[in-house]
């Protein structure tokens, strides 16, 4: 494993865990490409709005954190990540853990293609330039993921408060038991007769 660079301008950096070079070739490629869209609607009749409408906002702002996390997360399109990925383990709600692999290029796809959050300018660059070229294509589309993260967020919940229930049924009857106990109640066993658990009565074996 090559050794952190003790000078120099990188000085501190492992290129085995983080190369920088590829870093700055996919930095590159983002702001190129979305230089070269906004020198596009310059020069075209398809001029950007001045400012979104908030209700665009909401719904690109959802829908971008809702394709982040299906193309970062999600077991069926791990198909996507696979060449610069390596799978650890399964995760909830359908979704895996996996590390990046390789060195260079290949380990910089992957570190990105594996973080919602470093996906988050991507995605939404990319939405907002399907607005600007077809906004009412581009707001379906942006229903269809904001409606996925919302039945996540759902699924999510009722998963929670029936865990919650559950603890609570638990710790309820964990704490009936210590108090019957304490309080000297006798409770059933496989030995114990019925007639043992009478009120008045002294409790009978049951005959074995």
């Amino acid at each position: 494993m090559k050794a952190p660079q003790e000078t120099g301008l990188f000085a501190g950096y492992d290129d085995a865990h983080h190369p920088l070079g590829s870093y700055a070739v996919l930095v590159g490629a983002y702001g190129v490409s979305v230089a070269s869209f906004l020198g596009w609607t310059a020069r075209s009749r398809r001029r950007l709005p001045e400012r979104l409408d908030w209700r665009d906002l909401a719904l690109f702002g959802v829908a971008t954190q809702s394709m982040t996390r299906l193309l970062a997360k999600d077991q069926v399109t791990s198909f996507l990540r696979a060449p610069f990925v390596r799978f650890q383990e399964s995760s909830t709600a359908g979704e895996v853990e996996e590390v990046s692999r390789g060195a260079g290029m290949q380990k910089a796809l992957g570190q990105l293609l594996g973080c919602p959050f470093c996906l988050g300018p991507w995605v939404a660059a990319g939405l907002l330039a399907v607005r600007a070229v077809a906004p009412r294509q581009a707001r379906w589309l942006g229903s269809v993921l904001a409606l996925s993260a919302a039945s996540s967020f759902l699924h999510r919940a009722y998963e929670w408060l029936g865990e919650g229930l559950h603890r609570t049924r638990e710790e309820v009857r964990a704490l009936k038991e210590r108090t019957d106990r304490e309080e000297g109640v006798q409770f059933p066993t496989a030995s114990t007769s019925p007639e043992a658990l009478e009120p008045g009565r002294a409790p009978i074996p049951a005959p074995s």
